[in-house]
């Protein structure tokens, strides 16, 4: 017996192929094989199509008063009906020129304004889609230099990530030569990368690095800001450690050390302890 496409009661049907069916309003239809159009399908596609066709005799029937003239060009002849209507009074005053006169300007210049408004709100549209693209990926460089800085930071705490990113996207930017360094007057040293960065909030946010992390002894065990620890600082202060950083990496020593509150990066003296 051959399968049916369309049929009134599912029970007409042998239970094996009863799950090919699927009811619609009144009837079952066979959907259960892939790529197969009922008759069902057809009547409604044949009925979106004789609507789109009406639809679109209607809208030519609406427009064909028209003829072969633009739109534009029915628009412009719209807005010189004012000055038409003047002139059709009769005599015309000097006032009543000057009318005509500006009358006739709206009406050539009132078409570029319209499109001067519709250009605009593109131009608009546009930078705002740019600035949104801006935004998203500045915060993901941002957010990748701080992550690699976690990276290199020993005993940071995996909880303590998001809590980075967070305050890491208020404090850093990125600069003109396209590098990520922190802002100026958001409360740390300005113009130091990610690494120094995270050192330097190590006395500010020393539950990131764990109970045992911070500025006492028992801290962090790694070396200058790979292990996050500056060894500028009296808590670490460490000559050997700022001799290898300063061999290794210039500018992260000058970082490290302008962080710490020094001018000079080799030879300067160790600080004062802070005051409890």
């Amino acid at each position: 017996m051959a399968i049916k496409a369309v049929i009134d009661k599912i029970e007409d049907v042998d239970e094996k192929y009863r799950d090919l069916y699927t009811a619609k309003a009144d009837k079952f239809e066979l959907t259960g094989v892939e790529g197969m159009r009922t008759e069902a399908d057809v009547t409604r596609l044949s009925g979106a199509l004789e609507k789109e066709r009406t639809d679109h005799k209607g809208t030519k029937k609406k427009y064909e008063a028209l003829g072969d003239r633009k739109v534009e060009d029915v628009l412009v002849q719209l807005d010189r009906i004012p000055e038409l209507e003047m002139a059709a009074k009769g005599k015309l005053d000097e006032k009543q020129i000057d009318e005509i006169v500006e009358k006739r300007i709206n009406s050539k210049t009132a078409p570029l304004e319209r499109k001067v408004k519709e250009l605009t709100g593109h131009v608009v549209e546009r930078d705002t889609l740019i600035a949104g693209y801006q935004s998203k990926e500045q915060t993901r460089i941002v957010q990748d230099a701080i992550k690699e800085a976690i990276g290199k930071a020993q005993g940071f705490q995996t909880a303590a990530v998001e809590d980075a990113l967070l305050f890491g996207e208020k404090h850093l930017t990125i600069n003109e030569d396209g590098k990520v360094v922190s802002k100026d007057g958001v409360g740390v040293t300005p113009g130091i990368d990610a690494v120094v960065w995270l050192t330097e909030m190590q006395t500010r946010k020393p539950h990131w690095w764990g109970e045992t992390s911070g500025g006492g002894a028992g801290g962090n065990k790694g070396g200058g800001a790979g292990g996050a620890r500056n060894p500028w600082t009296f808590e670490h202060w460490n000559v050997t450690e700022q001799g290898q950083i300063y061999n290794t990496n210039v500018a992260r020593a000058e970082q490290l050390a302008k962080s710490a509150g020094h001018a000079q990066v080799l030879g300067a003296r160790k600080p004062v302890p802070k005051a409890k």
